[in-house]
């Protein structure tokens, strides 16, 4: 049963009529493409650490504005509850943590807030010496009680952060010994333990709790059931953590966001920009900022970020001069709509691939979904290359699983299942999933195979999926309705399990911990596995995993791993992104990176400086 691409093609020229989108056709030769469109493929996989699209033997100067656009909105600023990577990449240049990663080794366990740490000899003890010199924004010193008010707030279970909270589960106790020691002490000798235990984002405890509500409570009172539920105080807190005005800075006069970064919080115009000020008093100017990678913590005095939803307009802003840099661009405008001379010469076109795979994730306790089966069956009918080929201009890299596929991680030895809708109908069949009253439509047990496939109506790449899906599985007696959701309702349904089929990314590291998105223990109070994917051994595994301090062994348990989710298949995994975008040629020292988001900005300057009209701060 052999599909023919002709459907999927009419499929995409009715939607052309609709939304006025050019016809995708793939380029002759994908591999010379990039350099056929004008651009730097950029591939971070072996010893290049750092790729520079634009080196020069300038001098960095100081100034200017970088406008920058993207699709999507935060829901709101709040580092700890947000859910969205475009609050993530905001708000980096505001807070810091304690470490992060090394730009010369990727390695993470670089200090930045701490001037250097120590790990006991059980590895299970962490202390920080923070710099004496730190000031927050506003001019008050940042301090050990700012660190120890960040993690109570993490680790609060009314705390609308469930997914981070995960993995600080096994924090026994946390202190601040004097103004500038912090510790923390675990259970166990997790792999990932200075990344989360140094790694998170630390907030000032004077703007988030000027009345000390948390003080009194320890670490261990946070965990205990006893006290946090019957202290009103915790919850109270908590409320008011989650609905702060701060979440969302927006009007004339919003309260400002306070952090210790290289950049000030500007403004917010909801649906229209953010801005970031270069904070002139930054704590550490006087130091190299990120050794190998940005001599300065930030050349650039403005960085705005346009909110821009329809990719021809940000196409066209970008050309017109009212947006700098587009992340990401669709491949047809890459490949097919940015090639004429002019452009070029105005423009630098790259793509680059970060740590972020899409997925088609299936509720596995809706009755169609709850047998591996149906699940492979769903992931048999979906052709993927095609998908990749005639939409993405194959700019996909194949997965078979979670794990980036540059990191020894990631299981080399299993084979993608096939595109092949005979076998997926043998198996949907095998699984009780047969058209037993004759009304064209398959059903089991008196329930009808019809599922709601939700899009976020901001994603086309999930509509067009969406449309090939319900063409074809139209073919096999499977009905496919399509529903379209505002992102923030998108993301209350996911949260809340109220879905069917989703389509989405996930954003990793370079290594990862499959604990928050596949045990068992993340299904509902609003945890990541959405899916409610379900499995013993799995759960045995990324257990025992998180605690297996020799990699090898560890990455021994994340192969055997990666075959479980494979025969399961509770998501049908696509691609790692490759994404494709440009940039003005008068920025300098553009870099790429192989941690989201791919870039960072602290490391670009413009020649010559230019300011932007009508965004004054």
């Amino acid at each position: 049963m052999k599909r023919s691409f002709l459907i999927q093609i009419a499929i995409l020229l009715a939607l052309i009529i609709f939304t006025n989108i050019i016809k995708v056709k793939k380029p002759a030769n994908t591999e010379n493409a990039f350099g056929q469109a004008g651009g730097i493929k950029v591939d971070l996989t072996g010893d290049q650490k750092i790729f520079n699209s634009s080196p020069t033997l300038e001098t960095p100067r100081t100034g200017g504005t970088l406008v920058k656009a993207e699709s999507a909105e935060p829901e709101n600023l709040n580092y700890y509850t947000s859910t969205s990577a475009a609050a993530t990449r905001f708000l980096d240049y505001i807070y810091e943590p304690l470490v992060t990663y090394d730009f010369e080794t990727w390695n993470y366990d670089r200090p930045v807030l701490a001037e250097r740490y120590e790990i006991s000899d059980d590895l299970k003890t962490y202390t920080f010496f923070l710099h004496k010199n730190i000031t927050w924004q506003d001019g008050k010193p940042l301090t050990s009680r700012d660190v120890l008010f960040s993690l109570k707030a993490i680790m609060n279970p009314y705390v609308d952060d469930a997914p981070q909270r995960t993995y600080y589960k096994n924090v026994e106790d946390a202190w601040a010994s004097d103004a500038y020691t912090f510790a923390i002490r675990t259970s166990d000798t997790y792999f990932l333990n200075l990344q989360f235990m140094g790694g998170f984002a630390v907030m000032p405890r004077h703007q988030w709790d000027p009345k000390g509500m948390m003080d009194r409570f320890s670490i261990s009172d946070l965990q205990n059931p006893q006290i946090f539920a019957n202290d009103s105080d915790i919850k109270e807190w908590a409320d008011s953590f989650n609905t702060n005005p701060l979440n969302r800075p927006v009007g004339d006069n919003p309260p400002k966001l306070i952090g210790s970064g290289p950049y000030e919080f500007g403004r917010w115009v909801t649906g229209e920009y953010m801005m970031l000020l270069r904070n002139k008093n930054y704590w550490n100017a006087d130091n190299t900022y990120i050794p190998g990678f940005t001599e300065k913590a930030g050349y650039l005095d403005t960085i705005i970020v346009k909110s821009i939803t329809d990719p021809t307009a940000m196409l066209t802003a970008l050309k017109a001069g009212e947006v700098d840099f587009l992340p990401r661009m669709r491949a047809i405008q890459y490949f097919e709509q940015t090639n004429t001379p002019d452009f070029l010469e105005r423009f630098q076109k790259v793509t680059f691939v970060v740590p972020a795979y899409s997925y088609l994730g299936w509720n596995n306790d809706r009755p169609y979904f709850n047998d591996k089966r149906v699940r492979r069956a769903m992931t048999m009918l979906i052709d993927r290359d095609g998908y990749n080929q005639y939409i993405g201009y194959d700019l996909g890299i194949p997965t078979i699983g979670p794990f980036y596929p540059y990191s020894p991680q990631y299981n080399q030895n299993i084979e993608r299942w096939p595109y092949d809708p005979d076998e997926a109908v043998r198996l949907l069949e095998e699984a009780g999933w047969i058209d037993h009253d004759g009304d064209g439509i398959r059903d089991k047990d008196g329930v009808p195979f019809k599922f709601i496939f939700s899009v976020s109506s901001g994603s086309r790449s999930s509509k067009l999926l969406a449309l090939m899906m319900k063409e074809d599985l139209k073919k096999i007696g499977i009905v496919v309705n399509i529903r379209q959701l505002e992102w923030s309702v998108y993301v209350e349904n996911l949260r809340d399990r109220q879905f069917d089929c989703v389509m989405l990314l996930w954003i990793g590291g370079l290594q990862s911990d499959p604990y928050q998105i596949w045990h068992s223990d993340n299904i509902g109070n609003r945890g990541s596995n959405y899916v409610g994917f379900r499995n013993a051994e799995a759960d045995s595994l990324i257990i025992a995993a998180r605690f297996e301090m020799d990699a090898e062994k560890r990455d021994a348990m994340y192969w055997r791993f990666q075959e479980i989710l494979h025969d399961e298949q509770p998501y049908t995994f696509m691609y790692y992104q490759r994404d494709p975008g440009a940039f003005d040629r008068q920025f300098k020292d553009v870099k790429w990176i192989p941690i989201r988001p791919g870039y960072h900005n602290t490391s670009w300057w413009r020649s010559p400086n230019v300011s932007r009209p009508g965004m004054a701060p």
